[in-house]
């Protein structure tokens, strides 16, 4: 608004200061012709400072520099450097006799530019003035304008639903406060039925779950001669406990108490996962000076931390898988093909990885990938620290 207010003082002065030379020059104009067309006899109206001259040679030198000699009927407006500013009635006999000139000597007339000149500090002052009041107005405007934004932004920030109270009697206000409400009215419901859908599946899962984890129990105590598929069987059916449970804490709102030692389940999850591949060409490690407890159920670490050891181990088939524990962070380090980099047919880490990020986004903890040079990747898992 300041801008505009700025652009329209400058358009009207430009404006004016043109509109007061041009009627300057018709008012002259207009007087020079009306003597120069005054017939015999009559009584001259105009200013003593008007003089007539018969023939071109009659005329002062700096008027002829200006008005040929050949000039037809006209009014003309000359400027000379010393001589001051004339306004000239150029009229030719029609019987072939000399040109008739009427000179009108407007120096001591024409007061636009001096006046111009001599209240250029009013014109500054006032266009001064008029900016102060119109940025006061946009203030003003603005204001009024932008608190009801403001408070609309600020419930947006604080995940609460806007009150139609806080419009501030604005229908562009009102318009987008009523979108928002209609929007956090669609994400709820899709949260919930997501909730519903993930507590009635994870419910339903766990029965046949339960049936296979129970015949897997029954077959350790006399396990079958091919021992490495019963081994497979036995992971799968475990994992598939694990995926189970991690749906659903996804499902269940609210905090928990329960406090779990990442040392002791990463090395659970590690035997269970990595036990027969350390005697091959992958070596598995656990980094840790002392047992380290943090703010999380048990069942959800096993979940998240046995996901990304299985990954691990899934993309590396020789050398390193490092899991290094510290009372800040836990992180997993491979060799493997690296994050970005498996075959086309393995695009990413399947479901487990995405269970891990929105349970870390559940428990407000803070997940990082990142590739390893010359390959591999690393993934890193941090908490808050309790206050």
């Amino acid at each position: 608004m300041t801008l505009s207010a700025v652009l329209a003082l400058v358009l009207m002065g430009a404006f004016f200061t043109v509109f007061s030379y041009d009627l300057e020059d018709a008012i002259f104009g207009r007087l020079v012709a009306t003597e120069a067309d005054r017939r015999p006899g009559e009584a001259s109206v105009v200013p003593s400072s008007m003089t007539t001259y018969v023939g071109h040679a009659s005329l002062p030198p700096w008027i002829q520099e200006s008005v040929p000699k050949d000039a037809p009927l006209s009014e003309r407006e000359v400027f000379t450097r010393d001589h001051g500013h004339f306004h000239v009635a150029v009229r030719p006999d029609e019987s072939q006799g000399p040109t008739r000139y009427v000179v009108f000597n407007t120096t001591q007339l024409t007061s636009t530019t001096r006046h111009l000149q001599r209240t250029a500090n009013l014109l500054v002052t006032s266009a001064l003035l008029a900016l102060l009041g119109a940025a006061l107005l946009s203030r003003i405007v603005a204001r009024r304008l932008s608190r009801p934004l403001e408070q609309l932004v600020s419930r947006v920030q604080a995940d609460a639903t806007p009150r139609p109270e806080e419009d501030g009697g604005i229908a562009e206000v009102r318009a987008l406060a009523a979108a928002l409400r209609d929007r956090d009215t669609r994400i709820q419901e899709l949260l919930e039925r997501e909730r519903a859908f993930n507590r009635d599946a994870s419910h339903e899962l766990r029965t046949p779950l339960a049936v296979a984890q129970g015949a897997v129990e029954i077959l350790e105590q006399d396990p079958p001669s091919d021992v490495e598929t019963f081994e497979r069987l036995r992971q799968a059916v475990h994992h598939m406990g694990l995926l189970t449970e991690g749906i659903l804490w996804l499902a269940r709102a609210g905090r928990t108490d329960e406090d779990c030692e990442l040392v002791r389940i990463s090395r659970e999850m590690a035997a269970l996962y990595g036990g027969p591949r350390q005697r091959g060409d992958v070596e598995l490690v656990i980094e840790a000076e002392g047992e380290v407890f943090v703010s999380l159920p048990g069942s959800v670490a096993r979940v998240m931390l046995g996901n990304l050891i299985k990954n691990a181990l899934a993309y590396t088939s020789q050398g390193r898988i490092v899991i290094h524990i510290s009372p800040d962070s836990w992180s997993i380090r491979d060799t493997g093909v690296g994050f970005g980099r498996v075959e086309p047919r393995h695009t990413g880490f399947g479901i487990g990885l995405s269970l891990v990020e929105r349970l870390a986004r559940r428990f407000t903890w803070d997940m990082a990938i990142s590739p390893l040079e010359p390959h591999g990747t690393q993934v890193q898992l941090t908490w808050p620290h309790e206050t």
